[in-house]
């Protein structure tokens, strides 16, 4: 029997994992990733200018298109019974009820959009309220700043409780304790010793060194796993419970209202006044602002 190939040693598998750098990074220029000196820093010129090449320290966020958005308040298993309801009106000329099942069509997609909106203005303001700072060496001494504004080479001081803002690389000094559970799912802090790299969003738990930034928002080890994340389309429990629970109840209404609807037109009532009783008896069972009482109380 042919032997099994051989398994490629350890220390390959655990390099093939890391990821890879970006082709904006291996395109850059020295200017633009050369560490800074580390007894001056990176001039306000120079950070500037690797600023507008990099980009901003922070993780790509997808934005959608608040149309589309408020449109999709209109499209959903409740919001299909309504208009099948008014395009039945329509057809037995039925203008105020019409009229009526458009408004309520519009008030509750409005509703629920306006609420939507104001969640994710308060979620905006938390995060700003919240923006990480850190220590950073520019034009000779030392300032803290957003760590937004952190650029490649950079000079950073790290210190007990400090979260490490940007991936970087530990320069001469004593050891750091440093709390990667967040990343790696380690549950006791690692120690990091001088040319060692540690991790955007792991927290120094003893120590203090300074070290040079070497890649910062997306380009990170934390940036990549984010963006990897962010590209699956999940959908929340909750929105899964709601879901299920409009199909029941849209379920039960549409066998009771057939139910009936054979009975009326075996009795010899007309098609359109058959479909308008029908009508009332569907938008009546079903809980239309369903999802919006439950987001808002």
């Amino acid at each position: 029997r042919d032997s099994a190939p051989p398994l490629p040693p350890a220390s390959d598998l655990s390099q093939s994992l890391l990821p890879r750098p970006s082709p904006q990074s291996v395109s850059a220029p020295d200017s633009l990733s050369t560490p800074a000196p580390v007894a001056t820093g990176l001039t306000t010129g120079q950070a500037a200018a690797r600023l507008d090449f990099w980009g901003p320290n922070a993780l790509e966020e997808k934005k959608s298109n608040a149309c589309l958005k408020f449109l999709g308040y209109f499209w959903g298993p409740m919001p299909i019974m309504i208009w099948l309801a008014s395009i039945i009106e329509l057809i037995n000329e039925s203008i105020p009820d019409l009229c009526i099942l458009l408004l309520l069509q519009l008030i509750n997609g409005l509703v629920g959009w306006v609420e939507e909106k104001n969640a994710g203005n308060a979620i905006a303001a938390l995060k700003a309220s919240l923006t990480p700072k850190c220590t950073v060496k520019r034009d000779g001494r030392w300032t803290i700043i957003d760590a937004k504004f952190l650029v490649p080479g950079d000079v950073i001081n790290l210190k007990l409780g400090d979260i490490i803002p940007a991936d970087c690389k530990l320069l001469e000094g004593p050891p750091l304790s440093v709390d990667q559970a967040a990343l790696t799912g380690e549950s006791l802090p690692v120690t990091l010793y001088p040319g060692d790299s540690g991790k955007m969003g792991a927290t120094v738990k003893r120590g203090e060194l300074e070290a040079h930034v070497s890649a910062t928002g997306s380009n990170t080890f934390f940036g990549k796993a984010a963006a990897m994340v962010n590209s699956v389309e999940n959908v929340s429990r909750f929105q899964k419970i709601l879901f299920k629970i409009s199909m029941c109840l849209l379920t039960v209404a549409v066998v009771v209202t057939t139910t009936i609807m054979i009975v009326l037109l075996n009795e010899g009532v007309s098609v359109l006044r058959t479909l308008a009783i029908c009508v009332v008896l569907l938008v009546s069972s079903i809980p239309i602002a369903m999802q919006v009482v439950s987001t808002s109380t």
